[in-house]
């Protein structure tokens, strides 16, 4: 569920196609920057969201099989999968295993600690 910017946004209605954006941690390499997704249900503010693939989805054909999140559906809809990298925010060049790129036994990225030296790359 993702809640509502009743303050920049108009509310939504339930069946509504939105575009809701993918976070680059929860996105592979080729991955599609955003997610189409049709409005469901709207609890307290915070929006139900089902993906779809097709520009309109009509709801009574949906059937419910199971919830995801953002990020199992952006790696469902990806044509690679799912990310397949972890991102760590060190500022001791990573030389111990508190480093989470080092301790999972993979090596630094260009998406982790960006100009920072490392000894994990």
């Amino acid at each position: 569920m993702l809640k509502s910017p009743s303050s920049r946004f108009d509310p939504l209605e339930i069946g509504s196609t939105v575009r809701v954006s993918i976070p680059d941690v929860d996105r592979a390499r080729g991955a599609p920057r955003n997610l189409l997704a049709v409005v469901l249900d709207v609890e307290n503010d915070l929006y139900k969201l089902v993906p779809c693939k097709e520009k309109l989805l009509d709801i009574p054909k949906f059937i419910k099989e199971k919830e995801l999140t953002l990020r199992e559906a952006a790696g469902l809809s990806s044509i690679s999968g799912t990310q397949g990298y972890q991102r760590c925010h060190c500022k001791t060049k990573c030389k111990n295993n508190k480093c989470a790129c080092r301790s999972s036994g993979k090596l630094c990225n260009s998406k982790c600690h960006g100009s920072l030296p490392c000894e994990n790359k």
